[in-house]
């Protein structure tokens, strides 16, 4: 049996009840395996460390973009450190606008990335499960 499609979402501390609760169970359906920082890190853990072996294995990152998690230099390097693996990049914005993102650098870093909009959610999931079931990436 073959690993599950792996998702590495990352986002903000302040966005955790929306992630947990309403955005990761709608990945898991078509089957892909998410990876959530939120209690999977403990006191003590080398964090740095197991950031980049999951940003490693992961198939794709799957990144919100909210006031509070553009203030999170973490997120941000989870995206830089995903650029540097080639792989692919679905961001989500949630609040910010283009030329809040632009004044970041971020839809420059982007490139051609797609941003999706949190109400077009359900419209990745259909996406997704296409890449889960051994469909088309592009």
């Amino acid at each position: 049996m073959s690993e599950p499609y792996r998702i590495f979402f990352s986002h903000g501390g302040d966005d955790k009840y929306i992630v947990d609760e309403f955005l990761a169970p709608k990945i898991r359906i078509p089957g892909a395996s998410v990876f959530l920082d939120t209690g999977k890190i403990e006191y003590g853990d080398d964090f740095r460390t197991m950031i980049l072996r999951e940003l490693a294995r992961c198939d794709e990152l799957l990144v919100l973009f909210t006031k509070s998690s553009l203030q999170r230099p973490w997120v941000l390097a989870e995206v830089g450190a995903t650029l540097i693996r080639e792989k692919r990049i679905v961001p989500i914005r949630y609040g910010p606008s283009d030329s809040e993102l632009q004044k970041l650098g971020l839809m420059s870093l982007l490139g051609n990335s797609t941003i999706l909009n949190l109400e077009d959610f359900d419209t990745y999931i259909s996406q997704l499960k296409n890449r889960v079931n051994g469909g088309s990436d592009v």
